[in-house]
């Protein structure tokens, strides 16, 4: 239906002005469900959650209804913050469905729009990075260089989730290696000059867990992900040792403020974790918390914090142990079908990936209750969706 198309092409517009303002992962999102809600192949019947009377359905339902009672002992209720949060992940999830039911041949079409959609992305952050960010600057007068290429981060982190499903469609309309090399090579260097290092060590990182699955498959890609999840759940005791050896003091001083601040940040918040290891202190009570955190500064001499800056230790602080044994429950399972749906090899190693690279900027930096972070999460979860149909579901991948 053309009014379908309409949607989904005015959606990808939106992708290059993310790097502009970050809420516009959301515009994508909302737009893309519309699209999926009104496509023909899509019966409003498959929205109603089915998946509720599966595994997964009922872990993710014991995870929201487990936030929303950590309202009973949060310091504060943060109800928009959570409803805000549910109905971005109700699009990611329409946007799935909507995927899942329509016939290859259509999914097949938007290819080419998509690759373009990123690629003018990159252009924007490429632009704004050789500018020293002219374009932001227009409507930010005054502002500092720094300060203006920190709007581009939103751009930054889309661009780090979206690159190894580009090179895959690059790999598949072209035959070749060559062309999805040069596209990952390029993002790797314009975000390695930007002053966001979690982007190029994500994309970094990402590569290499790309190269371990296309090399040794469906057991690199379970590798992968136990590394990651072995490395998170470590997170706490090793902020903890690591600013009680003064490691944020070494940061601060041979590397950079930021990095100090946050390994002090981690350390505050595993002491806090063990004072209320099972319950947590409630749905977005890192906000509340941080304010007279009395850290070290920062660099721009902040002394308190708005989050954790590491995924696994803001749940953790949270929501308890109980909110990390559900939340693991569903790493676990999503882990678990992607390597049963993966159509390929080549399939799985952008999963890898992708979980790699947003593994990684999970783990360092943003709020996990943010809109746009979780738009950005979502959209990638999407796209990884739609790889494996463009590709096919039919073939299973090689063990």
């Amino acid at each position: 239906m053309k009014h379908v198309q309409f949607l989904v092409l005015i959606a990808l517009m939106f992708v290059p002005l993310v790097a502009w303002f970050k809420d516009a992962t959301v515009v994508v999102l909302a737009l893309s469900a519309m699209a999926a809600f009104l496509g023909r192949d899509t019966k409003r019947y498959d929205l109603i959650p089915a998946t509720l009377r599966t595994n997964s359905g009922f872990i993710f339902c014991a995870i929201f209804i487990w936030t929303l009672a950590s309202f009973m002992w949060a310091p504060h209720v943060s109800t928009m913050a959570w409803v805000k949060a549910v109905i971005v992940i109700g699009l990611a999830y329409v946007v799935c469905v909507g995927i899942e039911k329509t016939p290859r041949d259509k999914l097949a079409k938007l290819v080419m729009p998509i690759i373009y959609a990123v690629l003018g992305l990159l252009a924007v952050l490429l632009i704004e990075r050789l500018t020293d960010g002219f374009l932001v600057g227009l409507v930010r007068d005054g502002q500092a260089t720094d300060s203006l290429l920190n709007v581009m981060n939103g751009g930054l982190v889309l661009l780090s989730g979206l690159s190894f499903f580009v090179a895959a469609l690059l790999h598949l309309k072209t035959q070749s290696w060559r062309i999805p090399a040069l596209f990952l090579a390029a993002g790797l260097v314009l975000t390695a000059t930007y002053r966001m290092d979690a982007v190029p060590v994500a994309l970094a990182a990402g590569l290499l867990s790309s190269l371990l699955v296309l090399r040794w498959r469906t057991p690199a890609f379970f590798l992968v992900t136990s590394v990651i999840g072995l490395g998170a759940l470590c997170w706490p005791v090793v902020a903890y040792l690591a600013s009680e050896a003064d490691f944020h003091i070494w940061f601060t001083e041979n590397v950079h403020p930021n990095w100090g601040y946050r390994i002090a940040i981690w350390g505050r918040v595993s002491e806090l974790i063990s004072e209320n290891i099972l319950l947590g202190y409630g749905f977005d009570a890192s906000r509340f918390i941080g304010e007279a955190a009395g850290l070290m500064p920062d660099a721009a001499g902040r002394t308190s914090f708005m989050h954790p800056h590491n995924g696994l230790l803001q749940i953790w602080l949270e929501l308890g142990l109980i909110g990390v044994v559900l939340f693991l429950a569903a790493a676990i399972l999503s882990v678990r079908q992607i390597a049963r749906r993966a159509p390929n090899r080549q399939a799985l190693a952008v999963a890898a990936g992708t979980i790699t690279a947003s593994s990684a900027i999970w783990l360092l930096s943003f709020g996990i209750w943010q809109g746009w972070w979780l738009a950005a999460l979502g959209l990638n979860v999407c796209v990884v969706t739609l790889l494996f149909r463009v590709m096919g579901d039919a073939d299973r991948t090689e063990s």
